[in-house]
């Protein structure tokens, strides 16, 4: 019937049996005959398989290159299936088939290649968003997926996106969000991201986002995503090496108080808590060095205990993460 098509099961029928079924305005419950269980995983199989199938013509159009109308495949049709693509690889088996069948490749390729320019600006930004969505996901707790991204140069792809200053903020803050999902629980995309020069890459990038308040408010994700990046590598070494390795000294804890002072006062709660968070995780390496340089740096202190002084009034309730950050690296300093 309906749905489905061919004598293939009727999907719309199944999808609002399973609903009502679910919500109560179905029959009364009864027990699935024999023939009814069997057509029931039957078409959970189909489903798979008719899945596995769709995730395979949905590489074949992205891999057509954006200037491929003559295909009949349009940049805003290759952005729509892209949203598919994301969707499918969420189901971790999908993801898995996708990793087989080269879609690390094939999402590389589409950040590498939407990075030079030509026409159609914002859906091209938006297929770039997109495959660094669909990276993320399949990243995120694949083993697998991370062995073939770190094969294929993913964490040096992903740096040359966050330092790109012409690529459009969203995307460059989807970059850092791969290499968050790489990094985490796995030790060799871990070295690999501290050699390839990954902290540099992303201060630099954050100081860029900060320099004035207006790229600041602009750059806010950027930001977000960028001080949990760093706390958490800063956190990890300390943990994993039991010392503080070169690049977080050199780096981190070089730039922590001056990117913390440049967004004390941001609009956005988040970036002003996470740069905290990256200060405070930077003040555990080295407590006296780092006390004397956040007393060095212009206006700190004094932003630190305007935090501190709020507790109690009206706003301190959404502000509490950041006010006990602050008490923590004012502490910190006696």
């Amino acid at each position: 019937g309906g749905g489905g098509g061919g004598g293939g099961p009727d999907w719309q029928g199944l999808l609002k049996w399973s609903l009502s079924y679910n919500d109560g305005t179905g029959p009364p419950q009864r027990k699935l005959d024999d023939e009814e269980r069997r057509w029931f995983y039957q078409a959970m199989e189909s489903a798979f398989e008719d899945e596995g199938e769709r995730l395979k013509q949905d590489m074949l159009i992205l891999a057509q290159s954006h200037d491929g109308e003559v295909q009949g495949v349009t940049l805003e049709r290759q952005c729509d299936i892209m949203e598919d693509v994301e969707d499918l690889v969420a189901q971790i088996d999908l993801a898995k088939t996708f990793v087989k069948m080269e879609g690390m490749a094939l999402l590389l390729k589409i950040v590498r290649e939407r990075g030079k320019g030509g026409d159609g600006g914002s859906d091209l930004s938006r297929l770039r968003a997109g495959a660094l969505t669909a990276a993320s996901t399949c990243i995120n707790h694949n083993p697998e997926a991370q062995t073939d991204f770190l094969r294929r140069g993913g964490i040096e792809a992903m740096a040359e996106v966050v330092v790109d200053k012409g690529e459009d903020v969203k995307v460059r803050a989807k970059a850092l969000s791969v290499i968050a999902a790489t990094v985490r629980h796995n030790n060799t995309a871990f070295l690999q991201f501290l050699h390839a020069a990954g902290l540099d890459i992303v201060v630099l990038a954050l100081k860029d986002a900060t320099a004035t308040r207006e790229d600041a408010q602009r750059s806010a994700v950027l930001l977000r995503k960028g001080f949990r990046l760093l706390e958490y590598v800063a956190r990890e070494t300390l943990h994993k090496f039991g010392k503080t390795v070169p690049q977080v000294r050199g780096v981190c804890l070089a730039n922590a108080p001056a990117l913390a002072a440049s967004c004390a006062e941001s609009d956005d709660v988040e970036v002003r808590e996470s740069s905290l968070a990256f200060l405070a995780e930077c003040m555990a390496h080295d407590p006296a060095a780092m006390a004397d340089q956040v007393r060095a740096t212009e206006g700190l202190v004094g932003s630190l205990r305007a935090k501190v002084a709020l507790e109690g009034g009206g706003q301190a309730e959404e502000r509490m993460d950041e006010i006990d950050l602050a008490r923590r690296i004012l502490e910190g300093l006696k």
